[in-house]
């Protein structure tokens, strides 16, 4: 029991890491928050909520994936490979995949004409609940951009 529990926290510290030294780890998490948001403005149905929340965790899971391919090849081949630049690049493009089907996902759910009038009522019926979603955009934008990691 007490591997098991090390495992888990092993884990949560390579997340933590990723995201405090990985802006695009970072971009993809303001993503995923302002889709949850939508989520939950437009109610989605439970099959919906399932196709968003798996895009989220194959976006997020394999940019740790590709954030670990690179700092080991960094760490075993600090200088210029082609191979290595292969790797990562390979790595790089998984993420994107991942990306811009979730992307393509999204548009799928989110961009209907219900959903669409859902945002609206939302935003009439609770404008000040809308414009705290739009303020968001500040701290959000300080922690992807602002944040110092330790690289």
């Amino acid at each position: 029991m007490r591997n098991l529990f090390h495992s888990f926290v092993y884990a949560f510290r390579g997340v933590v890491w990723t995201v405090k030294n990985e802006r695009n780890m970072r971009i993809h998490l303001c993503f995923a928050f302002y889709v949850v948001l939508a989520a939950l403005i437009t109610r989605l149905s439970v099959t919906e909520w399932a196709a968003v929340l798996i895009c989220i965790a194959s976006v997020t899971a394999l940019e740790c994936v590709n954030t670990s391919l690179e700092r080991l090849c960094d760490t075993l081949h600090p200088d210029k490979s082609e191979g290595i630049r292969h790797a990562k690049d390979i790595a790089a493009g998984g993420v994107l995949c991942a990306a811009a089907v979730s992307a393509a996902v999204g548009c799928i759910i989110f961009f209907r004409e219900e959903k669409l009038e859902n945002v609206w009522r939302f935003t009439e019926n609770n404008p000040a609940a809308a414009a705290a979603v739009v303020i968001t955009l500040i701290p959000l934008s300080l922690f992807v951009w602002g944040f110092k990691g330790r690289k």
